[in-house]
Parts: C-alpha cells; sequence; structure tokens
C-alpha cells in the first residue's frame, strides 16, 4: 500500500466532517489549497482555508509516525502564516485513535508553544472542538 494508505480515506472522512460543519454554518471556503511552502521547502496543501485560517486536518487510524512528524507540521504552518501576510492563523485538527495519550494530551494543551517560537500561532484542536467553534461562529475570531 502506498503513502498514506488507507489512512488517506479515512483521513477525508474527516475532511467531510468539518466540510459539512462548515457549509452548515455557511462558511466562505476553499478546499485544498496551496498556501505556501513547508518546513524544507516542498509544497504545502491546506485541507481548508476559510478566509485567513489555514486549517489541517491529520487523521492517525492506529499507532503510527504521524505523531512523531507533529512538530514539522506545526513548524512549517508557523513558517508560512508568518510569511504571508494573507494567513492569520492556522489550526491542525486531530482525529483517529491512533494518537497515543501523550501526544493528544501535549498538543491539545498547546505545549509545542514551549518549544517553538510564535507557537500561538497555530492551535491544535479536536474535530469536536473544531466543530464547536464553527458551529459557535468563533472560527474566524
Amino acid at each position: 500500500m502506498g503513502p498514506g494508505g488507507s489512512g488517506t480515506k479515512t483521513g477525508r472522512t474527516l475532511e467531510d466532517m468539518i466540510e459539512a460543519a462548515l457549509r452548515g454554518n455557511n462558511y466562505d471556503y476553499q478546499k485544498q489549497v496551496v498556501v505556501g511552502a513547508s518546513l524544507y521547502g516542498g509544497t504545502y496543501k491546506a485541507d481548508f482555508l476559510v478566509g485567513d485560517i489555514i486549517i489541517s486536518c491529520k487523521w492517525q487510524q492506529t499507532k503510527g509516525t504521524a505523531e512523531q512528524k507533529m512538530i514539522y507540521e506545526i513548524a512549517s504552518l508557523i513558517k508560512i502564516v508568518r510569511g504571508n501576510k494573507k494567513y492569520r492563523k492556522a489550526y491542525i485538527v486531530l482525529g483517529g485513535k491512533g494518537f497515543s495519550s501523550t501526544c493528544k494530551e501535549y498538543l491539545l494543551n498547546q505545549r509545542h508553544r514551549e518549544i517553538l517560537k510564535h507557537g500561538d500561532l497555530v492551535e491544535i484542536v479536536s474535530l469536536d472542538d473544531l466543530v464547536a467553534l464553527i458551529n459557535s461562529k468563533k472560527l474566524d475570531r
């Protein structure tokens, strides 16, 4: 099975749930938008762009290496937000049962901000928390 494997399909389900919440709350959004270059210079495609907010979805179905790549993901988004005045903030949405409890606790408590300069530009949220922001019209505040 290639990169992403079945995670690509299940990750799409996470995106579908977020899109339903955005659409149901009349947000203007774009899907799969190139927003800049990742930390090492490759093309970075956001799952959603809502005004000046980047949303990246990270699904981990089973235990694996995704959690080890999260600091790189966060650093890439910091670089993009800081380097382009079009973007104000980024959210990374965690989904799936594959993230370890210690990883989820670390990320959802925004502990990356302790080690990454400008870490406040990226907020890590669960699907439930993102949908609550969308439903209460607070996503873009």
